[in-house]
């Protein structure tokens, strides 16, 4: 470890980075003196706050300055010094300081030497003659001491933009930020003696840690800054240190963690309202730069570009913002699409072999833990894992962007062509696993639940009962969707992904018996839904029969009591998510998109037939109508106005589907009354009048179905011999 004297005049900020510095552990070493010419020094009050031996010498006590200066290097020997640096120190060194300490003698000066140094050349004024000569570019330089006003051999430099606006005073603050990262940087070389001396050339040579996975530089730049303060102080504890954006770095230091900020790194500032932050080559030299590669070492060396090992990065919150305006376009949803932070992620996950990325807060406690097992490393697997994780968040945060604008445009009035833009040539769906489920559609398959990743999490609260199965979630879903249909208070009993009753009334505990009444032997172990909270009669009414799943928006306290009495009873309560705008359906390695079904009756209905349907028949026809569009094609659906009586469901022939309804109907006449009205819908058109003698026979008044068959004058010619009504909706509903 390198022992540092110190000699300062002023207030003692430089001497304060250097002793941060050696105390976080960013440079090897240690100061074990202080020494000072002015006895009222700031400088020395530091030291005595930080336990450091200190002593002011006043130059007036000594015959020369020869003299004062060998009393410094007798007073820097004695205290095991191996390099004096000068920090604000006011006075010209002369031999026989130099020549006690050759080349191990360090100044830092506000200006870029050669230029604006010299006699007279300090503090303020240097900043003054800078402003004063137009001069773009100012900062700072460290350089080896020799018996001139700054002109030993420079070591390091540090550029400063000059502004169109700066004061002496602002200008002093930003070269002062570089300062104090440089100056320890300048320090941490000679202690890890990397520093060689040609003449006026100096040499920075290979770090012996290149090539080593080693986190000793982290880059933090957070818009969500939860759990910052906690994982930042947990680096600072490992030595690393932390380069910030402004907004981060303010809230690092506010928590007094050490920070460095991103401009003292590129030289640069944050320009155009923070729009240009770290798009600089010297913040993705530091990301891409190889390790493992002498040539890019030699490059990065040339340039002044630092390795960045670790890359703290979110996002700008777009979803979030986009969602509370009214348009995706609007100015406020502009500005928070993120540019620098994307090419920060994506830099990092392509170098995972010597950088690690870290984009989620849920990550920093298991980052931190590997990092103080690991001397400061992260194994590959985990940085792969990490850049996997961070590819995977830049994809969806880009598929949230297309995704919106994409809805913006869909939205808009559209000709033909533009219609088909309504399904982009490329689509991105971020799904984000939220289960893994206990075995597939058959116990030897396997299977998970994902959510569409910008949804947050699963639309559903599992209450009670045994793990979901991929079955149990399929009907599940589809009685939800089928219950949702009607605005009355309605259940539906469900079965292999279609309805097997359904039925509505003003009481919720009547729409419960008419949905079981209409096909009590499919009911057994199926699955019941309800669009209201789910109260303690019906769960009283329940008694031996058996479910499989309940899905309600909420239950009662007390029902949901008795039915916690079921142990092989599983209770869902259904959130409403916004309704998606794309269904997708897995073809293997193709992808089928649609729009939801969402139309019911399209322009309405049209009565094709010689009777009008009464009042009684049509609400029994748009009940049927409702139900069918949730029952497998081909499907029937027998219902009279509240309850369907009959449904005949998946057949690959439409009369098929019509006597499977029948024997249903039939079945539900045993212990029922027939319907004061009953109405057929079927889900597409009847190719043949075979559909109409049959209805007829069953004792159907009424029909409603798409029409477009070729044969719908023949289907509409046999439903006038029965005496039925018949409407067409114009549109058809198949479910598949």
């Amino acid at each position: 470890m390198l022992k540092i004297a110190v000699l300062a005049s002023g207030e003692g900020t430089t001497l304060q980075s250097l002793i941060d510095a050696c105390a976080n552990r960013r440079v090897p070493g240690r100061i074990v003196l202080v020494l000072s010419n002015k006895e009222d020094a700031g400088a020395i009050a530091r030291a005595g706050r930080a336990d450091i031996a200190h002593q002011a010498v006043r130059p007036e006590d000594f015959s020369s300055p020869d003299a004062y200066d060998a009393f410094l290097a007798e007073e820097c020997h004695k205290a095991g010094a191996e390099l004096i640096c000068l920090a604000g120190y006011l006075r010209k060194v002369s031999r026989p300081l130099l020549k006690a300490f050759p080349n191990r003698v360090l100044n830092i000066h506000p200006a870029l030497l050669p230029a604006f140094g010299g006699k007279g050349m300090y503090g303020m004024k240097v900043h003054e003659a800078v402003l004063e000569a137009g001069a773009k570019i100012s900062g700072c330089t460290v350089h080896f001491a020799d018996d001139a006003y700054d002109h030993g051999p420079i070591l390091l430099q540090a550029a400063v933009q000059v502004l169109a606006d700066d004061s002496p005073e602002t200008l002093s603050a930003r070269v002062r930020q570089q300062e104090q990262w440089l100056y320890p940087e300048a320090v941490k070389l000679v202690a890890e003696g990397r520093v060689s001396i040609e003449g006026r050339k100096v040499h920075i040579l290979a770090s012996p840690h290149e090539g080593s996975p080693r986190i000793r530089r982290a880059l933090v730049s957070l818009s969500d800054k939860e759990g910052l303060v906690e994982f930042a102080k947990g680096l600072e504890e490992l030595g690393v240190e932390i380069v910030s954006t402004s907004g981060t770095a303010r809230k690092l230091e506010e928590a007094g963690v050490s920070v460095r900020s991103l401009d003292s790194l590129t030289g640069f500032p944050e320009i155009l309202n923070g729009r240009v932050k770290t798009l600089h080559p010297k913040v993705h030299g530091g990301i891409l730069l190889r390790r493992s590669d002498p040539r890019q070492a030699e490059e990065a060396r040339t340039f002044g570009i630092e390795p960045i090992d670790l890359v703290v990065v979110n996002l700008y919150p777009f979803e979030r913002v986009a969602a509370g305006s009214s348009s995706p376009y609007n100015r406020e949803v502009i500005e928070n699409i993120d540019i620098g932070g994307v090419t920060l992620i994506r830099a990092a996950a392509k170098n995972f072999e010597d950088v690690a990325i870290v984009v989620n807060p849920s990550n920093y406690a298991a980052v931190l833990l590997e990092l103080e097992k690991g001397a400061g490393r992260l194994n590959l697997e985990t940085r792969r894992k990490l850049a996997l994780s961070a590819i995977e968040h830049t994809a969806h945060y880009d598929a949230m962007i297309s995704q919106a604008w994409r809805e913006a445009s869909d939205a808009a009035e559209v000709d033909a062509k533009a219609e088909e833009e309504r399904f982009p040539p490329s689509l991105t769906v971020k799904l984000s696993r939220v289960q893994t489920l206990r075995y597939g559609e058959n116990p030897h398959q396997k299977a998970a639940l994902y959510v569409r990743a910008e949804r947050g999490g699963a639309s559903f609260e599992q209450l009670h009962g045994k793990e979901l199965s991929y079955n149990n979630l399929l009907d599940a879903f589809g009685t939800w969707d089928a219950v949702n249909e009607f605005a009355d208070p309605a259940a539906v009993v469900f079965k292999h992904v279609t309805p097997s009753g359904i039925g509505t009334d003003d009481e919720l505990s009547a729409a419960f018996e008419k949905a079981w009444a209409s096909d009590p032997l499919s009911a057994f172990g199926g699955i019941l839904a309800l669009n209201r909270p789910f109260p303690a009669s019906i769960a009283e009414k329940l008694g031996k029969r058996f479910l499989e799943v309940i899905v309600a928006p909420s239950y009662e306290p007390e029902a949901l009591e008795k039915l916690r009495k079921r142990k092989n009873l599983r209770l869902i309560a259904m959130k409403t998510p916004p309704p998606p705008s794309h269904l997708l359906r897995s073809l293997g390695d193709e992808v089928l998109v649609t729009q939801p079904d969402r139309l019911v009756f399209g322009d309405g209905l049209k009565c094709v037939t010689k009777r009008q349907p009464t009042a009684e028949e049509e609400a029994a026809m748009r009940f049927a109508w409702r139900a069918a569009k949730h029952v497998k094609s081909n499907a029937i659906v027998l219902a009279g106005p509240t309850q369907t009586v009959g449904i005949g469901a998946g057949q690959m022939s439409r009369v098929d589907s019509v006597h499977m309804a029948g024997e249903k109907f039939a079945q539900f006449l045993k212990d029922n009354p027939k319907p004061s009205a009953l109405a057929l819908a079927s889900d597409a058109f009847f190719p043949f009048r075979d559909g109409m003698d049959l209805a007829a026979k069953l004792g159907a008044t009424a029909v409603i179905q798409p029409g477009g068959s070729i044969r719908d004058e023949e289907v509409i010619a046999a439903a006038d011999e029965y005496d039925l009504a018949m409407v067409l909706t114009g549109m058809r509903h198949f479910r598949h």
